[in-house]
C-alpha cells in the first residue's frame, strides 16, 4: 500500500517485514527498504545495483514528516559508519544533525526545526548589514568570522518563493532559495568594499551552476541589500569586478526575504571542526590579511 510518493519514488509499508518497515519502489519495483525501530532509529538500504539514483535521499525527504507528524516521534536517530560517505551526505542533506561519534560511527538526530523570517531585523546603531550567497553557507560563515569588523553572522535562506523553508526543502532545488549569510559589520572597522573583497576571495563568479562540487540553485551566487547606500557600494564594486572575468554569474538585487536557518546550521563549523567546507585555508588566510 503506497503511503507517500513523489516524481522519483513511492513508499509503502512492507507487509512482510516488522512494523514500520517501508519499501521504496520505482516503477513498481522494490529498490530498497527503510526501517524505523522501537528505539526511534532509522536505517536505510538501497539495492546495490540501484545506488546513485538518490532513492535514499528522496525516501528520507518523504518519510521524516510522516514519522514526526503521523507516528508522533519528536526525535529520530541514525547511526552511520564513518566510512559510508554516501549515507553521511544523504543524512546531512535531509536535516540530520551530527550529535556525537566514536571510533567507528557517527550519530545523528532529526528534529522538527523552525526557520525564522528576519523582516524586522535591523543592524545595531553604527552598523550595516549585507546578505551574501556564496555556495555552502557553513564555509561562508566561517570565512567572514575572520574579519575583525564583522560583529555577527547568521546563516539562512534568501529570496525564495515559499514560506518557512526547511533545509530539506531548499536542498530539493525547487524553492528558489539560496544558501546565504547575513553579515552585520561595523563600517568604521571593516568597509563595505572590504566585505566585498572577502566575498570574491571566497567565490568563483564564473561558475554558473553552483560553487565547486556543490551544484544547484541553493548554491548560486548573490549579493543582497536592504538600503540604498549598500546598493550603491555594491553596484560600484561589481562594475569594476566583472571586468576581470569573461563570465560573471553573481546576482545583485534588493533582498526580498531571508529566513534564518535551523539552529544546528548556525556556527556549524565551530561545532563540527572537521565538517565539510569548500573554502580552503588559503582563502581564509587571504581574508585575514584584509584586517
Amino acid at each position: 500500500m503506497t503511503i507517500l510518493q513523489n516524481e522519483i519514488i513511492e513508499i509503502g509499508l512492507d507487509e512482510n517485514s516488522p512494523k514500520n518497515t517501508f519499501a521504496i519502489t520505482k516503477n513498481s519495483q522494490t529498490v530498497g527498504l527503510v526501517k524505523f525501530n522501537e528505539k526511534s532509529e532509522i536505517y536505510f538500504e538501497i539495492d546495490e545495483d540501484k545506488r546513485g539514483n538518490h532513492y535514499a535521499s528522496n525516501a528520507l525527504f518523504l518519510l521524516m514528516p510522516h514519522i514526526h507528524e503521523v507516528l508522533h516521534e519528536p526525535i529520530v536517530h541514525a547511526i552511520v559508519a564513518k566510512s559510508n560517505e554516501m549515507a553521511i551526505h544523504c543524512l546531512e542533506h535531509n536535516g540530520f544533525e551530527p550529535i556525537s561519534k566514536d571510533e567507528d560511527n557517527l550519530y545523528y538526530e532529526h528534529r522538527i526545526y523552525e526557520t525564522r523570517l528576519d523582516d524586522n531585523y535591523e543592524a545595531p546603531a553604527g552598523h550595516k548589514v549585507i546578505y551574501l550567497a556564496g555556495g555552502c553557507f557553513w564555509g561562508m560563515e566561517r570565512a567572514f568570522k575572520e574579519l575583525k569588523g564583522v560583529t555577527e553572522t547568521v546563516v539562512g535562506y534568501a529570496n525564495g518563493h515559499i514560506k518557512n523553508p526547511s533545509y530539506e526543502e531548499v536542498c530539493r532545488h525547487e524553492t528558489g532559495f539560496r544558501e546565504c549569510i547575513r553579515v552585520t559589520y561595523n563600517p568604521e572597522i571593516t568597509s563595505t568594499e572590504t566585505i566585498l573583497k572577502a566575498y570574491f576571495i571566497c567565490v568563483d563568479p564564473t561558475q554558473a551552476d553552483g560553487q565547486g562540487g556543490d551544484i544547484g540553485e541553493q548554491y548560486l551566487l548573490g549579493i543582497y541589500y536592504k538600503d540604498e547606500a549598500i546598493k550603491m557600494a555594491v553596484s560600484s564594486y561589481i562594475k569594476e569586478e566583472e571586468k576581470k572575468y569573461s563570465e560573471f554569474h553573481v546576482e545583485t538585487k534588493p533582498l526580498d526575504c531571508f529566513y534564518e536557518a535551523e539552529e544546528y546550521h548556525q556556527d556549524y563549523l565551530l561545532k563540527n571542526p572537521n565538517g565539510y567546507c569548500h573554502i580552503t585555508r588559503v582563502e581564509i588566510d587571504k581574508i585575514k590579511a584584509l584586517n
